[in-house]
């Protein structure tokens, strides 16, 4: 297969609506919820990866610089919301706290929305022979999540075009 041949159709419906059903699996969302609070993993990478690798496709490896990159904007503005609203959250009145929420899942989606957006200016490549989330796994120094994230997702995939 010629490397530059490999399209696939990312869209940031398509990556949310996987995403929000990938992380409804009780043990993705455990591991999801390790990766972020005891490795500083990036849950949204973390979900765009595994779309990639049920997509069958790679980036290169001088891409990686580029995707993290095109997320540290966001990154520090989701994190920081992020503590604030773990603060508060015994001071707030549940419908405020359940907004605050709500405005954090705002920030998540636009965090996925510049993923998509930075997805989409590379070329992609045959899968590698480690998995994108096991190899992210292993940057984080939590390969023993890495099991977790291989199992295939249990809905439709999206279509290649």
């Amino acid at each position: 297969m010629n490397q530059a041949s490999i399209q696939v159709s990312l869209t940031l419906e398509h990556l949310w609506q996987f995403s929000l059903q990938y992380y409804s699996v009780r043990d993705v969302k455990e591991a999801c919820m390790s990766l972020q609070n005891n490795y500083h993993g990036n849950v949204n990478l973390l979900l765009l990866l595994k779309w990639l690798d049920e997509q069958h496709v790679s980036i290169k490896e001088q891409d990686w610089n580029q995707v993290m990159t095109c997320i540290n904007r966001s990154e520090v503005l989701l994190h920081g919301f992020r503590e604030l609203r773990r603060k508060l959250k015994a001071h707030l009145p549940d419908t405020l706290y359940r907004e605050s929420l709500q405005f954090e899942l705002q920030l998540e989606k636009q965090q996925q929305s510049d993923l998509v957006e930075c997805i989409n200016t590379l070329t992609l490549q045959p899968p590698a022979p480690v998995s994108l989330t096991l190899y992210y796994c292993k940057q984080l120094g939590a390969e023993h999540l890495a099991d977790i994230f291989a199992k295939p997702a249990f809905f439709p995939k999206q279509q290649k075009i």
